[in-house]
């Protein structure tokens, strides 16, 4: 994500420079200094609102878009990222603007009587409301980017909040067009005028959807919980049955699951198979002020709605050998490819005698301190399976190393690694893993932060 990022920074700031007006023979140091700052102003402000519109496309979770950045959680991951630095952006512009104004009225900087307008003649009308406007909006941009960093926020206050930032876009939006400079109307500025005009074209377009309450309306599906089962280790176990529509899932895929609308939708991994019933299953760990609460918010005939599937961790790759950790409630997708397996072993031995296995697979299943019954169900469900599976309990015997898993499976070179749990464990088994020779392409990672 963070090379897509860099990818976006560059086009737009070479885009920017393209359509920066071609200012007359600067005779005065003062006149130099006055087209500079306006330079700096006209490029980050092109910056910011070019950002901000890949931010909201990014918002909108449509399919084809999601597939080719690699699953949801990395679109949602890389619309944050563009979101942070339109924010730094447009703030950068806020201040060289007042800060040019403290300096003016200080007496340290003068704007020339000669200095020429950058902006668009006939649009000056609208000066005063596109600065207004585009002022208010980056003070709400700020307070919602920053409800949205802060972990400690109820989700369902993070999700109401958000809503307001297609408004805020729009104002930006506004702002940027009133004062987009005449350079980006002539010659190779019109490339650059042409990609910002388009981004934010397509950007107001998602912000209209957004506030309209539609986005990823089109794959929302309704059923009914038929059963609530509380799992050891704090994991509620949900079972619904949805109405005739859902399109199947691939083990490994999420879905957002929406028990309360007041509440709104919250992205859980699919705990179960595909078996062309309807009926899907999902395993919640306790970790929030949410789903600490389920237990006493749901029962058996309430009414759901699932949106989905999303998300690539679906075990697809060319390796003969895969490896899969899964630490605690990162187990979920496991669990849903091990029944596919066990699922189609069965079939395949019924009907031709011992299957082939596509991957030869090794699964280490991390806990801090297991529960017997868990640990006995995923033996059996692994050996039905085919697969080998690798039980580390960190209360007694340490936490999973890279070198440990080196030395647990030595033809790791040949395998993929596909990892569902905590960040920083994940991040230091891929750190150690790459340093030993992994290609990080083959190490696969469910980037499940939202905000």
């Amino acid at each position: 994500m963070k090379t897509a990022t860099s990818l976006a920074i560059l086009i737009l700031l070479l885009a920017g420079l393209l359509g920066l007006p071609a200012w007359p023979d600067q005779g005065s140091a003062a006149l130099q200094r006055w087209t500079l700052y306006l330079d700096g102003l006209y490029l980050s402000g092109y910056m910011a609102v070019g950002l901000m519109s890949l931010s909201m496309v990014l918002a909108m979770r449509w399919p084809r878009l999601e597939r080719r950045l690699g699953g949801l959680d990395r679109a949602y991951q890389l619309h944050k990222q563009l979101a942070l630095w339109g924010l730094g952006l447009a703030a950068g512009h806020y201040l060289l603007r007042e800060l040019v104004k403290a300096l003016r009225r200080a007496g340290l900087m003068l704007k020339p009587q000669d200095a020429p307008a950058g902006a668009l003649e006939w649009l000056r009308p609208l000066h005063g409301s596109a600065k207004e406007l585009g002022e208010w909006a980056l003070y709400l941009v700020a307070v919602l980017v920053l409800l949205a960093l802060w972990r400690r926020l109820p989700y369902r206050w993070f999700a109401l909040a958000h809503r307001l930032m297609p408004l805020a876009y729009l104002a930006m939006v506004y702002h940027s067009l009133v004062f987009l400079p005449r350079g980006y109307w002539q010659g190779m500025g019109l490339w650059g005028a042409g990609l910002l005009l388009g981004l934010m074209l397509l950007g107001s377009v998602a912000a209209l959807i957004s506030l309209a309450g539609r986005v990823g309306r089109g794959r929302r599906h309704e059923g009914r919980l038929i059963e609530v089962r509380q799992q050891p280790l704090q994991v509620l176990e949900l079972r619904l049955k949805l109405a005739p529509g859902w399109p199947g899932h691939e083990s490994g895929q999420f879905g957002l699951l929406t028990l309360d609308s007041r509440e709104g939708a919250h992205p859980f991994t699919i705990a179960s198979s595909w078996k062309g019933d309807g009926e899907l299953i999902f395993a919640i760990k306790a970790l929030g002020d949410y789903t600490r609460r389920l237990p006493q918010l749901v029962r058996p005939g309430d009414r759901a709605w699932v949106e989905g599937p999303y998300g690539r961790f679906v075990f697809a790759d060319g390796r003969p050998r895969q490896i899969w950790v899964g630490g605690g409630i990162g187990m979920t997708p496991f669990v849903a490819r091990l029944q596919e397996l066990a699922q189609e072993r069965s079939q395949a031995q019924g009907a031709e005698g011992a299957p082939q296995s596509a991957h030869a697979v090794d699964l280490f299943y991390c806990t801090r301190q297991g529960d017997p019954d868990i640990t006995q169900g995923l033996r059996e469900l692994a050996a039905a399976a085919g697969v080998s599976l690798h039980v580390i309990e960190a209360a007694t015997q340490g936490q999973l190393s890279a070198q440990r898993l080196m030395d647990s499976v030595p033809q790791w070179r040949e395998a993929s690694v596909w990892f569902c749990g905590p960040a920083a464990f994940g991040d230091a088994l891929r750190q150690g893993l790459t340093a030993a020779g992994l290609a990080a392409s083959d190490f696969h990672q469910e980037a499940f932060h939202f905000r």
